[in-house]
């Protein structure tokens, strides 16, 4: 809405260099001068600050982060390894943890 009111606002104030005036600017005393380049410039800002006005805005939407917590390490005690011989020649190595 305040885009519009905007440029209704540039619309009107632009009007008064529309307007012609009979008897100046194309004629000088009886002279016809020819149109001059004058007459499409404020239609040409007018349609200019009314597409930078009525033109979508790009939307960027931003994702939320992930955030991933590994669980804490627990701390773990454990007995000395402890090596055991068994009477066929094999060695059994063990310990506990807790």
């Amino acid at each position: 809405m305040k885009k519009l009111f905007i440029t209704l606002i540039l619309a009107c104030a632009t009007l008064p260099a529309l307007a012609q005036h009979h008897g100046h600017g194309f004629r000088h005393h009886g002279h016809y001068r020819g149109p001059g380049i004058g007459w499409w410039v404020a239609p040409v800002v007018v349609g200019a600050i009314g597409y930078e006005l009525g033109r979508q805005q790009t939307v960027v939407v931003q994702q939320p982060q992930i955030v991933v917590q590994n669980p804490p390490v627990q701390m773990q005690t454990c007995t000395p390894w402890t090596e055991t011989q068994h009477p066929d020649g094999n060695i059994t190595r063990t310990r506990t943890c807790q």
